[in-house]
């Protein structure tokens, strides 16, 4: 009697799992309509800022969302709405991705993770492979070796990116001495993001690489720990940095990306019309997140920094000096990871880019 109770429970539960599972992977069309709308949760790490907050200017991913949802709802006449999540209420940047890719959540926006599910996302982070802005949202936006990778991407991973906002530009800050070419770096310390990719670049510039958590980074700034880093300096101002810090030099040697990535299947049971939607609201919420992270860090913050740091920009030789130490070694890592054809086509995109936009 007993056995024969537990071959029905155990069949129950096959009966119930594949259920699940089926209504988890259900990939009919859905066809929401302002009486009866569909609700897509949109999670982030930023804190919630203008507006609603009392910074003067949106955080990147928070102005990101904020866009993204606004055009979303208006566009459909509240056919979907966007329930956004800030401040890592639902995880943190890598958990999210892993959500929107198991389909336990819809839409996130973040930075530096992707790298995990795709490997080849790791070419934006060649240092000093764009020599301004502009060339890298061009790429991003306009050549068909980005829209091509992406569409690798989704087939791998099951996440679609939605657009490429911006994080912020990355420089190095020390509290030694002023850093004017690769050489002034020797025997300093550097803390850098647990990334080989960043240990490998601070490394090729002759400096000591330290992996060490942000929620760590003040204190061993503070005790001398590490005797630097490297951040955006929206970056550096919230997390008052230039406290611990006296000298920063712009060599802007890392273009840091804010993605918007969504549930594949989730995207692609919308109607064609829907999905059209969403993507030109990813695409001007990426241009928003560019913008935000621009005022923040020429307007808003770049003062405080300013008035507490010395700044120092190199020339364009001192620049130079800084590739040929750091690009080298982080493209023999990549190699061995990504292969050699992708980031040759990486870099054509690049050129590409200069052409279209007169840097040649």
């Amino acid at each position: 009697m007993f056995r024969k109770f537990m071959l029905i429970l155990f069949v129950a539960m096959c009966v119930i799992s594949i259920v699940s599972f089926n209504a988890f992977c259900d990939t009919s069309e859905l066809n929401p309509t302002p009486d009866n709308p569909v609700t897509l949760r949109l999670g982030h790490t930023d804190r919630i800022t203008w507006p609603g907050g009392e910074d003067p200017a949106p955080a990147s991913e928070h102005a990101f969302s904020i866009m993204f949802k606004q055009y979303v709802e208006s566009a459909t006449n509240g056919a979907v709405k966007i329930e956004i999540f800030p401040n890592s209420v639902l995880g943190g940047a890598k958990q999210m991705v892993e959500m929107v890719k198991s389909g336990t959540l819809e839409l996130c926006a973040g930075t530096g993770v992707l790298p995990g599910i795709f490997p080849k996302f790791e070419l934006i982070n060649i240092p000093y492979a764009f020599q301004s802005t502009e060339i890298a949202w061009w790429v991003f936006d306009n050549s068909k070796f980005w829209k091509d990778l992406m569409g690798e991407m989704e087939r791998e991973t099951g996440i679609v990116c939605l657009g490429m906002g911006q994080n912020g530009v990355r420089n190095f800050t020390n509290n030694i001495r002023t850093i004017h070419e690769p050489a002034d770096m020797k025997g300093l310390k550097f803390r850098v993001m647990e990334s080989p990719i960043f240990v490998k670049m601070v490394d090729g510039l002759g400096a000591n690489a330290i992996p060490i958590a942000w929620e760590e980074l003040y204190t061993s700034l503070q005790t001398g720990v590490v005797d630097g880093q490297e951040n955006p300096i929206s970056v550096i101002t919230e997390g008052k940095l230039y406290e611990v810090q006296k000298y920063l030099i712009i060599d802007e040697h890392a273009w840091s990306e804010d993605f918007l990535v969504m549930n594949s299947k989730k995207f692609h049971n919308f109607p064609e019309d829907i999905q059209q939607i969403i993507k030109i609201a990813g695409r001007i919420g990426a241009v928003q997140s560019r913008a935000a992270e621009e005022l923040r860090t020429r307007i808003t913050e770049y003062p405080v920094v300013a008035k507490n740091m010395e700044i120092y920009k190199p020339t364009a030789a001192e620049i130079k000096k800084f590739k040929e130490k750091a690009q080298p070694v982080v493209i023999d890592y990549l190699k061995n990871i990504i292969g050699e054809e992708v980031i040759n086509d990486f870099f054509e995109a690049i050129d590409e880019a200069e052409e279209v936009l007169g840097y040649k």
